[in-house]
């Protein structure tokens, strides 16, 4: 196998984790803590307790649109990469969710005010995890910015300048596999997308699989820059056929999923006011 001099420093793609570790482990104890203070102790939504964590749930979901500031004013843009604010986004949202629905555990009826919004609160929520998975499929580079087709087509050329085919029958039956994908137009369902994504995970699976027993048999620095070079190829393939069909899905995602976001502030609102008017003996009536 042999290899040319790399033109940029050779660096894996990004997780497609949806969070770190530690932010799920921090979710889990909030989770955890707030089993036991219920479970041990009458907390309804209108006593001290009880209000604190709705008005933390509450600020939880309106701190988590930082995000979209950062995203969207040229000014933010040196305020850190924009995947770990995207982290951010979404564990202020889940953590809200987590508060508020527990803020809102006694309720007897979801015929009221506060009924709609902890019902707005879990479709919202329910909303955001399926277009961070869309998300998940559109092309990006290290940093959490969106890549173009054609930025995806000139970063596979420069590595096809880089490496030549490798020795490793495995790793080439993988890649096959995985660049043998359909590519998705305007017109694609999302059930075709979803087919598509499962059909290049099980590729993956045989690629890493591949790989992993490749570094067994011949470990070197050479052999792990090669490899490196094959998952990012095999990551940007299958990101530019399904760019089309992923971009058309999330759009209409967003033109759904911002006036909910919209209508869950509503709602939290107008709960805010019904309680400080009519007072919490109303609540769940």
């Amino acid at each position: 196998m042999e290899t040319a001099t790399v033109q940029r420093p050779v660096v894996k793609a990004p997780a497609e984790v949806v969070l770190p570790a530690p932010l799920y482990a921090l979710l889990a104890l909030e989770l955890i803590a707030l089993v036991i203070l219920y479970r041990d102790h009458p907390i309804g939504a209108g006593d001290p307790v009880g209000h604190g964590i709705g008005w933390a749930g509450t600020a939880s979901m309106l701190i988590m649109h930082v995000y979209s500031l950062r995203r969207r004013i040229r000014a933010f843009s040196h305020w850190g990469k924009l995947r770990y604010w995207l982290q951010f986004h979404i564990f202020m949202g889940l953590q809200g969710a987590l508060l508020v629905t527990f803020h809102s555990i006694h309720l007897k009826t979801v015929g009221n005010i506060a009924g709609i919004t902890i019902v707005m609160t879990l479709i919202v929520v329910c909303s955001g995890i399926f277009g961070r998975y869309l998300f998940s499929l559109i092309p990006k580079n290290l940093n959490g910015e969106r890549l173009s087709a054609r930025e995806i087509e000139s970063e596979l050329q420069e590595m096809a300048a880089v490496f030549s085919r490798s020795a490793q029958p495995a790793i080439e039956a993988a890649m096959a596999e995985i660049e043998k994908a359909k590519p998705l137009d305007q017109k694609a369902s999302l059930l075709e997308l979803i087919g598509e994504d499962l059909r290049a995970r099980r590729a993956f699976r045989h690629l890493t699989a591949a790989i992993r027993q490749a570094r067994r048999s011949s470990p070197s620095g050479e052999l792990e820059e090669f490899t490196q070079l094959v998952m990012r190829r095999a990551i940007l393939a299958r990101r530019l056929a399904m760019l089309t069909g992923a971009e058309r899905l999330f759009r209409n995602w967003t033109v759904l999923h911002k006036p909910l976001t919209y209508l869950l502030a509503g709602s939290v609102l107008l709960h805010i006011v019904a309680h400080y008017i009519y007072g919490t003996g109303a609540y769940g009536a």
